[in-house]
């Protein structure tokens, strides 16, 4: 909402200027201050947001396969130069815009991202209550990954892609944001694979028609990570239904070739479980009410197994809700520390107060 305010001259500064210049007769004349005064709008505040473009896909198969033996470090540039993971080296999307929206804000792009991903819009309307949704658009020349991957990724088609994590741009800048964009050798050509074996002639191009269908979401269900949104890794032995559309589970292995798996090694497997946490939900033809998928740890731990890093098993995984749009978009899903925090010491030091995270730009999770 724009504040409005009416620009009055302030009766101190006419009393200033004629105590300055005594009774000259010369004296300007007072401005009027009533009724009639001139109104004025204030600028919309504005805000600068910025981030990394690349391809999940890409960056999962690198940090599977990332060589670690001793003399192999030097296969990637210096760390430094991508945030300190070499797993984007490879994966980072060069030469594409970012495009933010919303419903009732004026949509704002960037310029060509960085070599390695970067990218920055500025001008972007502040609000507290309207979210952003970032849409990542490959150049018309189409997309070169930075070549001398240890593991080599075929040539790819990338299509516009929306990241369906909400930017709430209440703040000057939002930094750290996530831009993700994937192509035609991945996970959607498993699908088109899949259901065409099922029985339904389908290709890749068929699952983007908005004829044919409502739009496919890709869905990564990890734990929450600090920088970038990354994660390090994707939940295992998960399962997934939805109220609308189809849910088909994904799985990777390195590309042999074997039927139904696509040129970068994933494909589809029937049943509601994925042991990555990756799923495609394929929306229906003109479907316009949202969808809710739900998720569930199906993990069973041994008797006397030690809990892992995020706590005992099963995680609490809280459901997406999407609204169906054409072509693809892809969703992180948290899967939620399963820990108690422990208990502080009345008499202990509180320390430093909590680290501002307004840079994070999340919207306030909902509420059950």
């Amino acid at each position: 909402m724009r504040d409005f305010v009416k620009a009055r001259s302030l009766a101190a500064g006419f009393l200033l200027a004629s105590a300055l210049g005594g009774c000259a007769s010369d004296a300007p004349p007072p401005v009027d201050t009533g009724v009639g005064a001139p109104i004025a709008d204030l600028p919309e505040g504005q805000g600068t947001v910025s981030g990394l473009l690349y391809d999940p896909e890409a960056f999962f198969i690198h940090m599977l396969t990332f060589p670690t033996e001793p003399g192999q470090e030097d296969m990637a540039p210096p760390p430094a130069l991508f945030d300190g993971t070499p797993y984007l080296v490879f994966s980072a999307i060069p030469g594409a815009q970012v495009r933010l929206s919303s419903p009732g804000l004026p949509d704002v792009s960037s310029g060509p991202s960085a070599f390695t991903g970067h990218w920055q819009v500025n001008g972007v309307t502040l609000s507290d209550g309207l979210p952003y949704i970032a849409e990542a658009i490959p150049p018309a020349e189409g997309v070169t990954l930075i070549p001398g991957a240890p593991f080599p990724l075929p040539p790819t088609d990338y299509f516009p892609t929306r990241t369906l994590r909400p930017i709430q741009v209440n703040v000057s800048e939002c930094s750290s944001q996530t831009a993700l964009m994937v192509g035609n050798t991945g996970g959607l050509d498993a699908v088109a694979q899949y259901l065409t074996m099922e029985g339904t002639e389908t290709t890749v191009a068929d699952l983007l028609d908005p004829a044919k269908t409502g739009g496919v979401v890709l869905f990564w269900v990890h734990a929450p990570s600090f920088y970038y949104d990354f994660f390090l890794i994707p939940q295992d032995s998960v399962a997934a239904e939805s109220s609308a559309g189809q849910v088909i589970p994904l799985m990777w292995a390195p590309p042999e070739g074997f039927p139904g798996q696509s040129p970068m090694g994933f494909f589809a497997m029937p049943g509601p479980v994925s042991f990555l946490g990756y799923f495609a939900l394929v929306l229906p033809p003109g479907q316009t009410e949202p969808v809710t998928v739900s998720f569930t740890d199906i993990y069973e731990p041994e008797e006397g197994e030690e809990p892992g890093p995020f706590g005992p098993r099963p995680l609490p995984i809280p459901p997406a809700v999407v609204a169906p749009h054409p072509g693809v978009s892809v969703q992180r899903v948290f899967a939620f520390p399963n820990m108690a925090p422990p208990p502080r010491d009345p008499l202990e030091d509180p320390g430093y107060p909590p680290m501002d995270e307004r840079w994070r730009c999340e919207p306030p999770f909902p509420q059950e």
